[in-house]
């Protein structure tokens, strides 16, 4: 090799070696940012139930967010859907290490002091979603706005029967706060009331009806204390106790399958209307089928995905910019009708398979705090 050529061997080596640290500063900040060099933050999610499509696509979400963003999480399904089983669970996390726990509370009243130890445990990094508990110190509850859902069922149980008449509502619980609303929200909307959020609960004893709107009755409150097989047994003697109803509303996931299977048993089906709640397979068979009016589907997978995915961003870093403006985000919830139902189980499928994209969080107008009753 000549002089000159060594030369500028020798002038290039700088310039190579200059662009091969470029090269290696932006991998490492790249790999940095990832969180590829920090340790993986340890998260819980305590649900409150364990069976059905909800619970399903909400541990789906939950986990390919945890993929998504680095974080170790472990999923617990309560023995059983009570109060007493899920707080022993939220108690065994106590002292674990955990960097932050999402929980949807069976009994937010009576798990407050629970709730509020786990929140002290884990630096305060506590998440409530499906259900709220704001007195619990969580920083902030990723969910539905049930009063909204309910007032959205009230909307298609008046399509589905809409000369009026009697209807009955179905639910699983009324101790949490998201049944609770799903059932005001329902009242509210068929007695034509004004949108007040925070009206007190209408008593579950009774007929409830407007006298200047007195074309739909709810004549009866059945709670069947997340029982399936209950809220089978109840709306078969409802229907023979209200042999002139004209529509259940199924406000838990399980509660429309339950009607069906009562319906079906009293050769009642497709003459007594439905409105169901969320994605059960054979609600949106039902739908597909006529048996079933509606549904209203929440966002399951949202729900999972949002709780974990704000978590891993709380743990990682200042809480000021990882939590939302608004400490209550609600997701959408949309209906599943008989021309749509086709594109929502596919939909659903998508979901389980982990073949979707990141779910958006609520504009920020549905986080606005409630409207104070007049």
């Amino acid at each position: 090799m000549s002089t000159d050529a060594v030369g500028k061997s020798r002038s290039r080596l700088p310039l190579v070696l200059l662009l091969l640290l470029l090269v290696v500063v932006a991998a490492g900040g790249w790999m940095w940012q990832s969180g590829m060099f920090q340790s993986r933050a340890k998260l819980a999610m305590v649900t409150a139930g364990s069976t059905g499509t909800y619970w399903e696509l909400i541990e789906r979400g939950a986990k390919d967010a945890a993929d998504r963003y680095n974080v170790n999480l472990t999923v617990i399904h309560p023995s059983s859907s009570d109060e007493p089983s899920q707080t022993t669970a939220i108690q065994a996390l106590m002292g674990k290490g955990y960097d932050g726990v999402a929980i949807s509370p069976n009994d937010p009243p009576r798990q407050a002091s629970a709730l509020a130890d786990i929140a002290a445990d884990t630096n305060g990094n506590l998440i409530t979603f499906d259900s709220d508990s704001a007195v619990s110190r969580r920083l902030c509850f990723i969910g539905t706005d049930n009063y909204d859902a309910g007032r959205v069922c009230a909307e298609y149980i008046r399509q589905a029967i809409p000369a009026g008449g009697e209807v009955i509502i179905s639910i699983g619980s009324l101790d949490k706060e998201n049944g609770q609303r799903r059932r005001q929200g329902v009242i509210d909307g068929l007695l034509e009331r004004s949108m007040e959020r925070l009206r007190p609960m209408d008593p579950v004893d009774g007929m409830l009806k407007d006298q200047a709107h007195p074309k739909y009755t709810v004549v009866a409150t059945l709670i069947d204390g997340i029982d399936p097989a209950k809220a089978t047994a109840m709306a078969a003697d409802a229907l023979k106790k209200y042999p002139d109803v004209k529509c259940f509303a199924g406000l838990f996931a399980y509660s429309t399958p339950s009607i069906l299977k009562a319906l079906s048993d009293a050769n009642q089906l497709g003459k007594v209307q439905i409105v169901g709640f969320d994605a059960n397979e054979s609600t949106l068979d039902g739908v597909e089928a006529g048996t079933v009016y509606t549904s209203v589907i929440q966002d399951a997978y949202g729900i999972g995905f949002q709780a974990i995915r704000t978590l891993a961003d709380v743990t990682r870093g200042d809480k000021r910019f990882a939590v939302p403006m608004f400490p209550t985000v609600y997701l959408s919830a949309d209906p599943a009708t008989k021309a749509n139902v086709a594109a929502v189980k596919q939909d659903l499928e998508r979901k389980r398979s982990g073949h979707t994209r990141e779910p958006a969080m609520a504009a920020p107008a549905a986080t606005q705090p409630a409207t104070a009753p007049a």
